[in-house]
């Protein structure tokens, strides 16, 4: 194939990258009481749902950025960046190569532990302790979307916190088969909590010299939704 004929459909390829990204439509939600922007995406046209290329997510009660990223058909992709209350990044994780570019000093595990009550020291050993990838404020969104309170706990009017443990292994996935209830509330709770750990994606693993498998303590709470 000649030089020429070369440039001429590197030049059409360009002008269909460029025409394909333009095409995108950026879609807005916002929240129904508060009128605040909760989210912000682009996709294929007005009515798909499917993720590609940008998003931000906002904090409903202040419209406040609470991350950023991109999508490739509904999978994250490259570097997010996770905010505070503040604004200010405290979690940097790029979702192409697993590694974390940024975080602030753990805070979850050792609030997991106090409530568990359960030595503080426990993590003394590591050198990283598992970090739940989007630190505080994307572990909120996980329970917040996915926790249900059981049918037959709101019957019964009941609340209470579970705690729970599994280890997360070297691969930062947790370990179902670990999955332990320490403190259980019964009426479908204990249940649902070990449906949760079943669902959570994957962590950044302990570390010594390297990654290692790590049990691990969570709490979780079962509050009536307020009238």
């Amino acid at each position: 194939m000649s030089i020429k004929k070369i440039l001429i459909l590197s030049f059409i390829s360009l002008i269909s990258i460029s025409v394909s990204a333009q095409s995108l439509y950026r879609k807005k939600v916002y929240h129904k009481v508060t009128k605040y922007l909760v989210e912000e995406y682009d996709t294929q046209d007005s009515t798909t749902v499917t993720k590609l290329g940008f998003y931000a997510r906002f904090n409903s009660k202040n419209g406040k950025m609470i991350k950023q990223g991109s999508f490739k058909d509904n999978v994250r992709t490259g570097v997010w960046s996770f905010y505070d209350d503040s604004t200010k990044i405290n979690f940097r994780y790029n979702y192409t190569t697993g590694l974390v570019m940024f975080s602030r000093p753990d805070t979850l595990a050792k609030h997991f532990l106090i409530q568990a009550g359960v030595d503080t020291n426990f993590y003394k050993d590591l050198s990283q302790v598992p970090l739940f990838v989007g630190g505080p404020t994307e572990y909120r969104d996980f329970i917040a979307a996915n926790l249900r309170y059981p049918n037959v706990a709101k019957e019964f009017d009941i609340s209470g916190t579970v705690i729970a443990s599994f280890v997360i292994g070297a691969n930062g996935y947790p370990e179902k088969e670990s999955r332990k209830i320490i403190k259980g509330l019964g009426y479908g709770c204990d249940e649902e909590v070990l449906r949760i750990i079943n669902l959570m994606p994957r962590w950044v693993a302990a570390r010594k010299s390297g990654e290692v498998r790590q049990l691990y303590y969570m709490t979780f709470k079962f509050e009536p939704t307020k009238k």
